[in-house]
């Protein structure tokens, strides 16, 4: 199940990134939101070192940060009913990718918390 979620969150970043085609800085963001996908499809990969699952967690949360400062830096500069007004969508995407990579950080906390107590009952049944 956590699985198709994963991949579903990925779709729906890879979508996400096609709002700031038209962008100043579209190749940025592109990238940004790529980093996403990647993160997310990397998590659906059964067998992964707690070492690596660290990693990956780290650059995720960095990657929400992003998304996040991204929204936060745009919007001083939205009108009461922003969502309802055309040409906000590059807002609604942000918003929407942090919310997607909450999912991802949190589908990284839970493997790792699976693979620590995995380490830590084999250790203790090869211990003597």
């Amino acid at each position: 199940m956590q699985r198709w979620v994963n991949c579903s969150i990925a779709t729906i970043l890879a979508l996400l990134m096609l709002v700031h085609i038209g962008d100043p800085q579209g190749w940025l963001w592109m990238g940004i939101y790529g980093s996403g996908v990647a993160l997310a499809l990397a998590i659906c990969k059964t067998h992964l070192h707690l070492w690596t699952l660290r990693i990956l967690a780290v650059a995720a949360t960095v990657t929400l940060f992003v998304f996040a400062f991204g929204f936060f830096s745009r919007a001083p500069h939205l009108g009461p009913e922003w969502y309802h007004t055309d040409g906000n969508a590059r807002p609604l995407a942000l918003l929407a990718a942090t919310f997607c990579m909450l999912a991802v950080v949190s589908a990284y906390t839970c493997r790792m918390k699976g693979a620590q107590d995995e380490e830590t009952y084999s250790d203790s049944r090869t211990s003597p």
